[in-house]
């Protein structure tokens, strides 16, 4: 269970903080949400407690598994082969790997994204992950970390 204060990583999304518990009415029963500060975007989002688990809603890694990011972010994955499967099946092997919230699987994406873009131009839709993968990692890399954007982004691009 969470608590108000909580550092969290919620897929797709990235790094939160607990800022609220509340209690809303649904179908005549209350019901507890989290109420999470997303740390970019200025958004909030809401979750209800009951299926935070079913969410993907997670805590933060510890610091020590951030070696093992930095591991898979130097690595220079097989492009070709990539390269190699259409884009729509990239894309749907892209996202369920951001979904997953595994850090680990973030940090692929983003690095293989990564690559193609400095590799040759990359897709609008390709962009938009690479900017997702990126905002996700720098995100939890700031909690974990207890740093900034400016500096969980300068992480990133020394282990690249």
């Amino acid at each position: 269970m969470f608590a108000i204060g909580d550092r969290v990583v919620y897929p797709l999304h990235g790094g939160a903080i607990i800022k609220e518990i509340e209690q809303r009415e649904q179908d005549g029963a209350l019901v507890d949400y989290f109420i999470l500060q997303m740390l970019f975007e200025n958004m909030t989002v809401s979750i209800p407690v009951e299926k935070a688990d079913r969410l993907g809603l997670r805590e933060i890694v510890p610091v020590e598994k951030l070696a093992e990011v930095a591991a898979v972010l130097s690595e220079i994955p097989d492009v070709q082969s990539i390269k190699s499967i259409s884009w729509n099946r990239r894309f749907q092997v892209y996202m369920e790997k951001i979904k997953s919230g595994c850090i680990i699987e973030v940090a692929k994406v983003f690095k293989i994204l990564y690559i193609l873009e400095q590799d040759k131009k990359i897709s609008v839709g390709e962009r938009r992950l690479l900017h997702n993968a990126k905002q996700i990692l720098q995100s939890e890399i700031m909690l974990v970390k207890d740093v900034d954007a400016t500096q969980a982004e300068a992480w990133l691009r020394e282990c690249c």
